[in-house]
C-alpha cells in the first residue's frame, strides 16, 4: 500500500492554489478584459531564474516575449514558466520556445498535463464527491494520511478479473476517519470521463456547475469495464480547474497519489481496445 502525509500534501500542494492552464482562454473573465495588462504582472521564470520582460498575447495558445538587455539568450525548446498572481490563487502556465525572432521569442503554452492521456472510446460514468471543508481544515490542523489500497501486483496482474485502486484517509491513531467514510457514501456530481491519465483526469457534466471556492478536494468513484477486465477505483482528488463550453462543465484534476508508472503501463495495456 502507498502512503503519503495528507497533511503535508495539502500544506506544500494545494493551498499554494497553484492552478495550472493550457490556454490564456482559461484564466478568468476579469483577466481576459485586458490579456495584456494581465501579463504585465506576470512572473517569469527561465531555468530557475526571475525575470523581467515585456510580454504580449498572440492567441490564446501562444505568448510574444519581447527582447530586452537584461534577458539572456533563449534556445528554442527552451522551457518558460509564466505565473499569474492573483489575491490567493496563481495561475501558471508552461510554455516552451517555439520560435526566435528579432524582435523576441515566441513562447508555446504546453499542456498542463505532461502525460499521456488516453481518450476512450466507451462512456465512463464518474461520481464525484465534494469533501466538506470542515474536513479539509482537519487535515491541515492534525495529521491524516493517505494510503493507495489495491488489489494490484505486476506479477497477479494477469489473473486478476477486476482491479481494485481505493484511496482511504487515516487519521493519527491509524484509524479510517469516520467523517471521510460517511461522506464518500454519497455523492453531488454525476459525470462522465473525457480523459485519464497516471496523474489525473478530466470531467465532464452536462450542466453549468457552480461549486463553492472552499471546496478544494474531491472524491471520484468509477469503474472500467474492458474486455474480460473490471478496473474499479474510488480516488482522492485535487480539484484544479473549473471551465465552461455551452452549458457543460469541465473538471479538470489531479490524483493525490499518482500511479506508479510500471503499474500504469499495465492499466494502459487492459484499456487498449478501449483506447480512441
Amino acid at each position: 500500500m502507498e502512503k503519503i502525509s495528507l497533511t503535508n500534501k495539502i500544506k506544500t500542494s494545494i493551498l499554494i492554489r497553484n492552478i495550472q492552464l493550457g490556454s490564456l482562454n482559461y484564466l478568468p473573465d476579469p483577466l481576459k478584459v485586458d490579456l495584456n495588462k494581465a501579463l504585465k504582472d506576470a512572473l517569469i521564470f527561465h531555468k530557475q531564474n526571475l525575470l523581467k520582460g515585456t510580454l504580449k498575447a498572440l492567441n490564446e495558445r501562444e505568448i510574444f516575449f519581447n527582447k530586452d538587455v537584461e534577458i539572456p539568450e533563449f534556445s528554442e525548446g527552451d522551457l518558460v514558466i509564466i505565473i499569474i498572481p492573483q489575491s490567493n490563487r496563481r495561475y501558471v502556465f508552461q510554455t516552451i520556445v517555439k520560435e526566435n525572432l528579432s524582435d523576441g521569442y515566441k513562447l508555446r503554452i504546453l499542456s498542463p498535463r505532461h502525460d499521456k492521456r488516453l481518450i476512450l472510446k466507451t462512456i465512463v460514468p464518474i461520481f464525484i464527491t465534494y469533501l466538506n471543508p470542515s474536513l479539509f481544515t482537519n487535515f491541515i490542523e492534525s495529521e491524516y494520511y493517505l494510503i493507495r489500497n489495491s488489489n494490484f501486483s505486476l506479477e497477479d496482474v494477469s489473473q486478476l478479473n477486476e482491479l481494485q485502486f481505493y484511496d482511504i484517509i487515516f487519521n493519527e491513531k491509524n484509524q479510517i476517519d469516520e467523517e471521510f467514510k460517511k461522506s464518500i457514501n454519497t455523492y453531488q456530481v454525476q459525470g462522465e470521463i473525457v480523459d485519464i491519465s497516471s496523474g489525473g483526469l478530466c470531467v465532464k457534466t452536462p450542466v453549468i456547475l457552480q461549486i463553492p471556492e472552499n471546496i478544494h478536494l474531491v472524491y471520484t468513484k468509477f469503474e472500467i469495464v474492458a474486455e474480460n477486465k473490471n478496473i474499479k477505483s474510488g480516488l482522492l482528488c485535487d480539484l484544479r480547474n473549473i471551465r465552461f463550453e455551452g452549458i457543460t462543465t469541465f473538471l479538470h484534476m489531479a490524483f493525490l497519489i499518482s500511479f506508479k508508472p510500471e503499474v500504469w503501463k499495465k492499466i494502459e495495456e487492459i484499456l487498449k481496445p478501449l483506447i480512441k
